[in-house]
């Protein structure tokens, strides 16, 4: 501080004494541009060295100034060498010159560096660059030309049966069982629904706030359980009644939408379909459909448009009543829109239409004539309408269809046929013909595809003979067609899946027993 001091203190005083004898001549200093006596050897307004030449800082003359390396003669030293002054340009320079050979010798390093491309076949190349011709369905995607459809991650398959847990004792007046997940499944009777420990069939609680309950069907997180007059709405994973749904008629058919925001619920009784809102578990329409009995109900993905039938599956050894078979009709609507605003168009089926199952798009459904073993190929028309494109022959007795999104075919099962066919829905042709030594009682379809799981019950013979075991499980892989077989001690009825499709509930009506695959 001293030094500064001192300094500051001789530049003021030569200034002074500068302008004390000045002769009155003044010029302007060269850095800060203000009057100084012409004399003046530094300027006393800013402390810098004045021009010593008596010429006009303006005339291209370079001002010696405090800065380093303004004075005249100045010239390099050690103190102020060039790479002192120029160091931070060549830092960068240096910085951006290693960046890019790094680049390079990285470029060089890489395996198969020099190896030409591999060329792609001509076709593939087509493929490659072609765009699929129709519009994919829900969850499918453009793939080298073609719609390949990817299952969610969550879902899969019964793997090889490692363990088979039962039989578990069912109630004598059970109706229905689900499997909630992996450790319980649920049991209606009278008294409510039961759950139970999937893995002992011990009662874990009862949910007696939902008497007389019928059919179980899973909707999202919860539970539609179908009863006389009215729809119980239940929370899976909590096992509590959340709502009571009045419909006034019994449920026949339950489907769930694509998108799970509405469910469409048949009511014979009543001749009419009933739309519930899930969101907030209410009924938001109904449809009613003149003398016609609805069942079976159908619904594409987008919502917007659905299929009924009459038709019905009697009971067996019984005759299919004869309204189903010369009246059958199937309805078309959209579920979407008022019923107010819309036509239910009419369409003819003759031959009891027991089942009906549309693509994902709403361009063609599949009705099955059980009475006629026939299925029937249906186009939608801009008028609403649905017209007959194509008939083909299945099995005896066809008695439900369903879709397998994986490779866009359909399963159809056979009662008196004792078999299930595979089918191509574009172009409605019999992919594969699976004969089996039992009538298939049910199936369900796991939810990434790849597996289809049968209940065999095998029927007495007239010498009151089952032969080997009265009944057996069939798990038919869909990529091969092979099919394993599951022995059991009474005869399946019913086959139910879990929301993840890992474990399965078999269920026997007869003797009231249920056994879990995992």
């Amino acid at each position: 501080m001293s030094e500064r001091s001192d300094v500051f203190a001789e530049r003021s005083e030569g200034a002074w004494q500068a302008t004390a004898t000045s002769t009155g001549a003044s010029t302007r200093c060269a850095v800060c541009l203000e009057e100084i006596p012409v004399e003046a050897r530094i300027c006393p307004e800013c402390g810098e060295r004045a021009v010593e030449s008596s010429r006009s800082p303006f005339d291209g003359a370079v001002p010696p100034t405090s800065l380093p390396g303004s004075a005249p003669g100045w010239e390099l030293g050690a103190d102020r060498s060039w790479l002192r002054m120029h160091w931070r340009p060549l830092v960068t320079l240096t910085a951006v010159i290693g960046l890019i050979a790094f680049g390079i010798a990285l470029r060089h390093l890489a395996p198969n560096r020099y190896q030409p491309p591999e060329k792609m076949p001509a076709g593939a190349a087509a493929a490659a660059q072609a765009a699929c011709d129709n519009a994919c369905w829900h969850g499918e995607s453009c793939q080298m030309g073609r719609c390949v459809w990817q299952p969610p991650n969550d879902v899969g398959h019964v793997e090889s049966p490692e363990s088979l847990s039962g039989p578990f004792e069912l109630p004598s007046d059970m109706v229905d069982v689900l499997p909630l997940d992996a450790e319980r499944y649920a049991v209606s009777n009278l008294q409510g629904i039961r759950i139970a420990n999937a893995r002992t069939g011990g009662l874990l609680t009862l949910v007696s706030e939902a008497p007389h309950a019928q059919q179980l069907h899973r909707v999202g997180s919860a539970v539609y359980a179908s009863s006389p007059h009215r729809v119980y709405v239940l929370d899976a994973a909590q096992s509590r009644l959340l709502k009571t749904i009045e419909l006034g008629a019994t449920v026949d058919d339950l489907t769930v939408g694509a998108s799970g925001q509405r469910v469409l619920v048949s009511l014979p009784g009543a001749r009419a379909v009933a739309v519930i809102a899930t969101d907030y578990h209410a009924e938001v329409a109904r449809f009613f459909f003149g003398d016609d009995h609805v069942r079976a109900v159908a619904v594409d993905d987008t919502g917007t448009r659905a299929l009924t039938t009459n038709g019905h599956i009697p009971l067996p050894g019984v005759e299919a009543a004869g309204e189903g078979v010369r009246f059958g009709a199937m309805y078309a609507f959209d579920p979407s829109r008022l019923p107010s605003e819309q036509d239910r168009v009419r369409t003819a089926l003759v031959g009891n239409p027991v089942d009906v199952v549309m693509i994902p798009d709403a361009r063609s459904s599949y009705a099955l004539i059980r009475e006629k073993d026939t299925i029937v190929r249906l186009e939608r028309q801009p008028s609403g309408a649905v017209r007959q494109e194509s008939r083909k022959g299945t099995c005896r007795q066809p008695e439900e269809i369903a879709l397998v999104r994986r490779g866009r075919r359909a399963i159809v099962r056979c009662n008196a046929g004792k078999a299930v066919e595979v089918f191509d829905l574009e172009n409605l042709e019999l992919i594969k013909h699976i004969p089996l030594n039992a009538r298939v009682a049910d199936m369900a379809i796991t939810p990434d595809g790849a597996q289809v799981i049968l209940a065999l019950p095998r029927d007495m013979d007239r010498r009151g003979d089952r032969g080997a075991g009265a009944g057996a499980i069939g798990l038919l892989d869909l990529e091969t067609y092979e099919l394993e077989l599951i022995e059991l001690k009474a005869e399946p009825h019913r086959v139910r899946l879990a929301p993840d499709g890992r474990t399965a509930v078999v269920i026997s009506d007869r003797k009231k027993l249920a056994w879990v695959v995992r």
